[in-house]
Order: structure tokens, then C-alpha cells, then sequence
């Protein structure tokens, strides 16, 4: 079992990441990747987040620039379209117009915002909140971005872990049925390794957990590895642990994307297509 795609790369559009996005390809090309993949945060209307995403002015070029850098890669690393969308609760009309308007490879959905004021990321290190509350609507919401079918990847799946509170006994529960709304969709979970660059966890490790992984292998969820790189130097980073953690846990292959198509990325092929 090899990791041969990165599908969760930025680019400074998004406000916080660094590097041309030529250089986050090179880096990927010299891990001997197969696959590169763009998931720059979407414009939300109204400026919403305005200081951690594109504007809406910014995705016709952000998506010519990709589109490019495909051509001008070829023969060399796929690099492919690809974006990671915020969920937000009663905004699907908007989110299926910008989902249906552009040839994406992939969409990445994720939940930063559990109401109009609050943003996951933007916690004290130490949460004093209700922590219950914390996960039961950040899972409530992953659970209804998953049947909206606007997604083909969930990302970052326990990443309310950066408040200084992993999840606790009190929200098994609650895992186990969003791992399985995520199995019977047929939507792809990525184990996201930039939980190990992240201070404000109590040890660090990718998202999900090594538990949730496990329990997400045993419904047949399928799986991915990205960095959710925000500097060329991030692409790949640490993937050879999780590599060994799979291989000793028994997965034996991962997916990738292509016009929203999943496919099994296979240790002599390129792909082999799956329905």
C-alpha cells in the first residue's frame, strides 16, 4: 500500500498560505507523487470569511490558473482541479451553483462554522464552551453536508480536536452515525496530516484519529491520505507514517478523484476506475 496522491493543496488566494503553486507541484513530483490536487477554500456570498478564502472575483482565475498547470505539467505529475467547500447550513442553493459551474476532479467538504458566529478554527487553544454541544453540531452538520451529495470527500473529520478537547466517550455515538451516513453515500473520508503541524492538540496526529480510522475501515468507508498543504514544503508531509499505520491495519489500496469520478489508485497502475 503506497500513498500516490496529494489531493489537498492551497494556494494564497486563501489568504494563509504561502508559495507559488508551481513550487507545491515540483514538491510533489520530487516524493515521486503521481497526482497533485488543488482544493483552494470557496467564496461564500457576501464576503463571509472573507480573510481565509478566495473572493468570488478570484475563482474564474483560480480555476484557469489549475486548468493551466495541467497542460503545462503533463507528462510529468496530473495535477487536478479540485475544491474545498464549506458547508454551511442554508446555503446549498449557492453552494450547487459554484459546485455545478466548473469542471472540479473533486470537492472537499468541510464544516468550519457551527452557526452565523462561530468559526471551528478560530478557538482559544483552550475551549471553555460546551464541548457535547461542540461536537453534537459539528457532527449534525458533517452528517446533513454528506447527504446534500455536494461533496465527494469530507475533510479534516474530528478537527474540533484543535480546541484543546478531543472527543470524549459522551460523542461515540455520534461518530459512529456520521461514519455511516459517510459509508452509505459513498463519499470518500481523507486522513488529513496537518493535525501534525497543529500545537493546540494534546498529541499530535492526523485527522481523524488512528481510532476513528479504524472504525471508519471496518464500515467500508474509503479512505484517502492528503497534507492539506499551505506551503510547497507541506505536500506529502508525514505521509510515510500513515503509510505504515494502513499497511499494519490492512488496507491494501486508496482512492483518488477525476471529474468527480473516484477511482482505486493501485500500486502498478495509474487507476482503475470504480462506480
Amino acid at each position: 500500500m503506497k500513498i500516490f496522491a496529494d489531493h489537498h493543496m492551497h494556494t494564497p488566494l486563501c489568504k494563509h498560505a504561502t508559495g507559488p503553486m508551481e513550487d507545491y507541484i515540483e514538491r510533489g513530483i520530487e516524493l515521486g507523487l503521481r497526482a497533485v490536487g488543488f482544493a483552494d477554500h470557496n467564496p461564500l456570498p457576501n464576503g463571509r470569511g472573507a480573510d481565509v478564502r478566495m473572493a468570488e472575483s478570484e475563482l474564474d482565475g483560480y480555476v484557469q490558473k489549475v486548468l493551466d498547470l495541467q497542460y503545462r505539467y503533463r507528462g510529468k505529475i496530473e495535477v487536478l482541479l479540485g475544491l474545498e467547500m464549506d458547508y454551511v447550513e442554508g446555503l446549498e442553493p449557492y453552494l450547487e451553483k459554484q459546485v455545478a459551474r466548473y469542471p472540479w476532479d473533486y470537492v472537499i467538504g468541510g464544516i468550519h462554522y457551527l452557526d452565523a458566529d462561530c468559526r471551528v478554527t478560530s478557538w482559544p487553544r483552550k475551549f471553555k464552551g460546551d464541548v457535547a454541544w461542540l461536537y453534537g453540531r459539528y457532527f449534525e452538520l458533517m452528517r446533513k453536508m454528506v447527504r446534500s451529495g455536494l461533496c465527494d470527500i469530507v475533510a479534516h473529520f474530528d478537527v474540533p480536536k484543535r480546541s484543546g478537547c478531543p472527543p470524549a466517550e459522551a460523542q461515540a455515538e455520534d461518530i459512529t452515525q456520521t461514519l455511516q451516513e459517510i459509508a452509505r453515500a459513498r463519499v470518500c473520508m481523507e486522513i488529513n496530516t496537518s493535525g501534525y503541524r497543529h500545537a493546540e492538540l494534546r498529541e499530535p496526529e492526523p485527522y481523524p484519529s488512528a481510532a476513528i480510522v479504524e472504525q471508519a475501515m471496518a464500515l467500508g468507508v474509503t479512505l484517502m491520505v492528503n497534507s492539506d498543504a499551505h506551503a510547497p514544503d507541506q505536500v506529502g508531509f508525514r505521509f510515510a507514517e500513515v503509510e505504515g499505520f494502513l499497511r499494519w491495519k490492512g488496507c491494501a489500496r486508496l482512492a483518488g478523484f477525476r471529474q468527480r469520478k473516484r477511482e482505486w489508485l493501485e500500486p502498478e497502475t495509474a487507476v482503475t476506475a470504480v462506480a
